[in-house]
């Protein structure tokens, strides 16, 4: 099979739920096929990879990073449904790119790794995948989704009250449906008290640093950092609501003395915020 035939199968199965397919397209009808497509997947090499990657200098660092992905979920499409034994492209480092490009992911690409995650969640429902699920739909920092307890959710609010967060205050998070959804499957997994994420052992869930950047890898976009799902939710927040003091409160920038001065505003525009802000990121 050549890569050109590759490709066209990839994009036939990708039409469907995939948005930017079309754009997708462009770059493999007008960029990967004239260079590489005549060639068998298996003897396609890193060089030959890097080699056409080295031909677009003309290109942004950004666009460059564009191709990169394309071409590993491609190649990680191709081992999926066996294809191709191993991927050329597996683990190929991406162009450096501006502070201002990395800090949250677009809507499209937020959509792509939501919908990766959640296939590999059927496939083997991890702690980890969880984990990083949970931080993309509510904007919590890391260390605080693996110290959270199962006793601190309250589903009838739509909360999860943090007992300890960053700045050594409670907080309360607000939590869309897709949230709820994840710790009522943790509840379901572990009962009513505990950790909400656990390790093997039941202690604390490891980092799942190395997992976020394979999942991105496999959803064909640039390797995200799992703290930029929260800048990535402050800027959904804020583009649904135009209130920068919605979104310092979503993301606890504020110190937060007391929950119960809190209740009132998220019981109600919070947590319809969130659900707007997530929506809005969906949509790509």
């Amino acid at each position: 099979m050549t890569l050109a035939e590759l490709c066209h199968i990839y994009l036939q199965y990708t039409r469907g739920y995939k948005k930017s397919s079309h754009t997708d397209s462009s770059k493999i009808s007008n960029y990967i096929v004239p260079q590489l497509g005549d060639t068998e997947i298996e003897d396609i090499t890193r060089l030959q990879i890097q080699s056409y990657i080295n031909g677009l200098t003309h290109l942004k660092s950004s666009t460059l990073n564009r191709h990169i992905n394309l071409l590993k979920a491609i190649f990680s499409f191709g081992c999926e449904y066996g294809y191709i034994d191993k991927s050329p492209v597996a683990g190929m480092r991406t162009y450096k790119e501006p502070a201002s490009f990395r800090k949250t992911l677009e809507p499209e690409e937020f959509s792509s790794l939501i919908r990766v995650l959640k296939e590999e969640m059927v496939l083997e429902p991890r702690d980890t995948l969880s984990l990083i699920m949970l931080l993309a739909f509510t904007g919590m920092r890391l260390g605080e989704a693996r110290a959270g307890l199962i006793e601190d959710i309250n589903f009838k609010q739509s909360t999860l009250f943090l007992r300890d967060s960053k700045s050594g205050d409670s907080r309360l998070v607000p939590l869309c449906s897709e949230a709820k959804e994840v710790l009522r499957m943790q509840q379901n997994k572990y009962g009513a008290t505990g950790l909400i994420f656990r390790s093997v052992n039941g202690g604390t869930v490891s980092e799942p640093r190395r997992l976020m950047a394979k999942l991105c890898e496999k959803a064909g976009i640039r390797k995200c950092l799992l703290h930029e799902l929260r800048y990535t939710a402050g800027s959904a927040m804020l583009a649904a609501t135009n209130n920068i003091y919605a979104v310092k409160v979503f993301l606890g920038h504020r110190n937060i003395k007391t929950t119960e001065k809190y209740v009132a505003f998220f019981r109600g525009q919070q947590h319809e915020d969130i659900e707007k802000a997530m929506a809005l990121m969906l949509k790509g």
